[in-house]
């Protein structure tokens, strides 16, 4: 432990310029655009209804219940609008952090196992990833629960190979360790977002198992201790409501876990290819680096071997659990974003040093997506431009009123896509020409300054068309007493956006306001009789209720 501490001490430069970069990336601009319907205000405003009840003990949504979602990331979004109001920045600064404590992670874990450089390019991996880059910047769970589910694999690795590289006066110490660390991060992410985090946990330990042939060296009793220790942290939270509300809670938790993973919905997707395909695109530039990644190479030692495989597991159980659900979300394959960044940064590591080589299984993915990449790009905002040309093929007259927003694109938009790829292509033909450093960092920068660009240019705009003129009407009513409801559509726009109050007997009385979808205007006002239009745009409709 000493040791390790004195390693991180000398590393401290390297550490400070990885925080300073994720800084500069994570923080800027997270109130840029509004929360996004429906998980991210979802989340945002059980924080807020935390802090006006001061019920700290369960998650609430409509001051009511929420069954689904554990209280850890609700916590720390209350925390941060305690301190930095009820708004969009206090709701995603802790992804924001979380992503600056991701680069230090992973770039301490591959020094840890391989060296500095390695650790250096998994932290720049993440960087300039798409989606890993983006998640930091949103306010779902999820950047946070994979974190945790992270490092307990992490420390059960470490307890699985421990007997190769440590003496027999450090063993039983740091042993003891890496099995309460690794069941205290379960345990936490368990508190986060629930038991699929033990249950990844244990299928990624049992997957090196038997493919290695019983080759675990975890004793029977570190496993009974590791699976107290989790259960422990979890009770913990657990005894305040089970003494508040009995067991309730356990109940309805435990159904709503089953009946996710059974359950079908809009998301669904019936194809095994979807997170295989999401992640192929999603975490690019790093997907297109990864094959040779997975072959064998003579000059890991017994360790570096180990750590692959744990990687390549996790990948794969991820892969598989989630494959098999019903319903398909972005958010559900994203701890794949730990390996996948992985395998990116270990090919680049020795490629750097010379002992592999750059081919034709990296170009072809790279310029394939990029090109991809490009054409959507470029092509949704010269399309975007003139709806006219293809609005007449679309059946939804809700998606028709949509593109109609009048939202502000130029035809000098299309360069940001055009110059990522020129980049792209650039970067191939340096590490081609054996300039692999230079190439390498050409796509590590470049990727990460676009995904930047279309954050700050690109996205609030997308906004426009899906919800802003939803979000305008809310806060509007945000200081007014009223009542606001949506009909025909799922969401939690109108409890943040609108302030919600806590309920209170003389809520009948106040003004009702409705939001529906022009498509469900008959429907509503079949609801209600007595509700008269107040105004449209961009395909919502707007009603008040006459007394």
């Amino acid at each position: 432990m000493i040791e390790t501490i004195q390693k991180s001490i000398k590393q401290f430069p390297t550490q400070l310029i990885l925080a300073i970069i994720g800084a500069l990336l994570f923080l800027p601009f997270l109130n840029q655009v509004h929360l996004f319907d429906c998980d991210e205000i979802n989340f945002a405003e059980s924080a807020r209804e935390m802090l006006l009840t001061h019920n700290f003990r369960m998650v609430q949504m409509n001051f009511q219940p929420l069954y689904e979602e554990p209280p850890l990331f609700i916590w720390l979004q209350a925390f941060s609008m305690n301190y930095f109001g009820v708004n969009e920045f206090a709701a995603r600064l802790p992804n924001a952090i979380c992503g600056i404590a991701t680069l230090l992670v992973v770039f301490n874990v591959g020094r840890y196992v391989f060296k500095s450089q390695l650790g250096v390019l998994w932290a720049m991996m993440f960087c300039c990833s798409i989606l890993p880059h983006l998640y930091f910047k949103s306010a779902i769970i999820d950047p946070i629960f994979n974190l945790f589910i992270f490092l307990g694999v992490f420390f059960l690795f470490k307890l699985s190979v421990q007997n190769d590289f440590e003496n027999q006066k450090m063993q039983k110490r740091n042993r003891r360790w890496n099995l309460i660390f690794s069941a205290l991060f379960i345990g936490l992410a368990t508190l986060t977002k629930g038991p699929v985090a033990i249950l990844i946990a244990v299928l990624t330990a049992s997957t090196y198992f038997f493919v290695n042939r019983g080759k675990l060296k975890i004793e029977l009793g570190e496993m009974f201790l590791w699976w107290v220790m989790v259960a422990v942290v979890v009770i913990f939270w657990l005894s305040f409501e089970i003494h508040a509300n009995g067991l309730k809670f356990i109940d309805e938790f435990i159904t709503y876990q089953i009946g996710l993973y059974r359950s079908e919905d809009m998301r669904d997707v019936r194809s095994i290819f979807y997170h295989p395909i999401l992640l192929l695109i999603g975490v690019f530039p790093a997907s297109a680096l990864i094959y040779d990644a997975f072959k064998r190479n003579g000059h890991d030692d017994t360790t570096q071997v180990f750590f692959k495989r744990w990687m390549i597991y996790l990948l794969c159980v991820v892969l598989v659990v989630f494959s098999v659900v019903k319903t398909k979300v972005v958010h559900y394959s994203s701890l794949c974003y730990f390996p996948i960044t992985f395998l990116a940064a270990y090919y680049l590591n020795y490629l750097f040093d010379g002992k592999m080589k750059w081919t034709w299984r990296q170009t072809v993915p790279l310029l394939t997506i990029g090109v991809l990449i490009t054409v959507s790009l470029t092509g949704g905002i010269f399309l975007i431009q003139r709806p006219d040309v293809f609005i007449n093929y679309i059946k939804d007259d809700f998606v028709k009123e949509i593109l109609r927003a009048k939202v502000y694109w130029s035809n000098y938009d299309i360069r940001f896509g055009i110059a990522y790829l020129v980049f792209i292509i650039l970067s191939i033909l340096m590490m081609q020409t054996k300039q692999v450093k230079w190439g390498a960092y050409m796509l590590i920068i470049s990727s990460a300054l676009f995904i930047s660009t279309m954050m700050t240019f690109v996205v609030p705009r997308v906004e426009k068309y899906s919800q802003a003129a939803l979000i305008e009407f809310l806060e509007s009513k945000a200081n007014e007493p009223c009542r606001i409801e949506t009909d025909g559509f799922k969401s939690y726009a109108h409890y943040f956006y609108a302030q919600k109050p806590f309920p209170s007997s003389s809520d009948t009385s106040k003004p009702l306001f409705v939001v529906t979808k022009c498509v469900k205007v008959e429907e509503v006002k079949l609801h209600n009789s007595k509700l008269v239009e107040l105004y449209r745009k961009n395909g919502w409709v707007f009603f008040k209720e006459e007394k």
